[in-house]
């Protein structure tokens, strides 16, 4: 038995590690409007709400739809799961994750960049791409994952992938861009490091990429990503104790990858492409 599950007017969600990243794609929201899941409230320091209130603000303007939790904790907090290891708490976040594009039968998902540049945007597009990967296996419906760049030019250190699409902004919507940008609180600091490394073309684009395998993005962990270098900075200056590392995220990526592979694996070896019975698979748990 086959289904044929059609494309047009497909159910998209947005994944963003933080809040403020819907302003990569201001444009492609409007457009598109799809639901929006942000993992991280977004405050560096301290338990401030306002980057998270502020996106909710924004999503609704654009005309998309937030996803409540928006933003499952803490910056703070997710750091220390991180750095000791918490594996289960991830581990939780893609059941959250697959539950909710099932309940809410999504059927593309875009998502941050694997860019080697910030944790947990690695994190974000790793979680994204197991929670998709399961619910496809469950529904019989394939998920299929795009990613975007969250930074551009040496920021970056890994490849975007293949490009999908590419909305060229014309210069009444770069400026509408940059006057939300402008609004935003909290992101003056990203914003110049955006430009100082891109200049303003940065904002003049908006391209949704196929990403490379997870394997793949892996492996150019063997060297330091830029997360690595800056916490070092950090630490000499006194403002942090200790670096967040690759190797505090290698054991959480594991698991999502052994994840993600094996949701892979039961697609590929499923008879039937249409849904199953049940909304939820708990089965599918390590």
């Amino acid at each position: 038995m086959s289904c044929l599950v059609s494309r047009s007017g497909a159910k998209v969600a947005f994944v963003a590690a933080h809040p403020g990243h819907e302003l990569r794609l201001a444009t492609w929201i409007a457009r598109h409007r799809p639901l929006i899941f942000i993992v991280a409230k977004g405050a560096r320091t301290g338990r401030s709400e306002a980057r998270i209130q502020a996106s909710r603000v924004l999503a609704e303007e654009l005309g998309a739809t937030p996803v409540e939790p928006l933003g499952m904790a803490f910056d703070t907090e997710i750091y220390d799961w991180i750095m000791r290891g918490e594996v289960q708490v991830f581990s939780d976040m893609v059941d959250d994750l697959r539950d909710a594009f099932i309940e809410r039968e999504v059927e593309r998902v875009v998502t941050d960049a694997w860019q080697n540049y910030n944790p947990v945007h690695d994190l974000t597009h790793a979680l994204a791409r197991a929670a998709a990967a399961e619910a496809s296996s469950v529904t019989g419906r394939r998920v299929e994952v795009l990613a975007y760049p969250v930074v551009m030019g040496p920021l970056a250190r890994a490849p975007n992938g293949e490009e999908h699409s590419r909305i060229d902004l014309s210069p009444q919507e770069v400026e509408a861009k940059m006057t939300l940008v402008n609004r935003y609180p909290d992101i003056v600091e990203d914003i110049r490091i955006m430009k100082d490394a891109v200049g303003r073309s940065a904002f003049d684009t908006e391209t949704l990429h196929y990403p490379p395998s997870l394997e793949a993005l892996v492996a150019l962990c063997e060297d330091p990503p830029w997360y690595e270098l800056y916490g070092e900075e950090k630490v000499r200056a006194g403002v942090y104790s200790s670096v967040l590392r690759w190797s505090h995220l290698a054991p959480i990526v594991a698991m999502l990858s052994n994840r993600l592979t094996a949701a892979e694996e039961l697609w590929r070896n499923s008879d039937a492409r249409c849904p199953l019975a049940s909304p939820v698979a708990r089965d599918l748990r390590p």
